[in-house]
């Protein structure tokens, strides 16, 4: 499954929408988004996983920089990311990190 991202923003959150296989190919697109979401100044980045169906190790490596970049107290969210996904970024280091949220339970059912 193709890759897709996109960016969206509330007040200073922003939101990287995420879908498909993430690949080392992909990761510069990731890159870019979260360069432009602190370049908005946003103090927490939402990642939007639910559709992620993987992610490489690089792109968990592209998170972990970008945790260490944001201001104070921010942090990051990762909604809805499957098995595969979650794996990945515990492999890699960074699960703690993260605030690791079931989209389900984010969305109250």
């Amino acid at each position: 499954m193709s890759f897709e991202a996109y960016l969206g923003f509330t007040g200073d959150s922003a939101a990287v929408h995420l879908s498909g296989d993430l690949t080392e190919v992909d990761v510069p697109v990731l890159r870019s988004l979260i360069d432009q979401a602190l370049g908005r100044g946003a103090r927490q980045l939402v990642l939007e996983a639910d559709a992620l169906r993987s992610i490489v190790a690089g792109g968990a490596r592209c998170l972990a920089f970008a945790q260490q970049r944001l201001p104070e107290p921010g942090h990051i969210v990762v909604r809805g990311a499957r098995e595969p996904v979650r794996r990945t970024l515990a492999q890699a280091g960074i699960e703690e990190a993260l605030t690791l949220v079931d989209s389900r339970v984010a969305e109250g059912d």
